[in-house]
């Protein structure tokens, strides 16, 4: 039985694959446009929304203990 994902879990998710797909999505505008711009912008991007992930995994460790 699959146990439920909170609602703030599948958020931090959600964006974590947004700043996944950003990356994808600069890396080929980087090959488009012949600039390392796009892939900066998009890197940080990630960067910014794979925080309230890790934030939530580190939620659910110091409650483990």
């Amino acid at each position: 039985m699959k146990s439920p994902i909170s609602a703030t879990r599948r958020r931090a998710l959600r964006l974590y694959a947004l700043g996944q797909g950003l990356v994808l999505v600069g890396a080929a505008a980087m090959s488009w446009m012949e600039s390392t711009v796009p892939m900066a912008l998009a890197g940080a991007a990630a960067l910014m929304l794979t925080a309230p992930l890790v934030r939530d995994l580190a939620q659910r460790r110091r409650a483990a203990r």
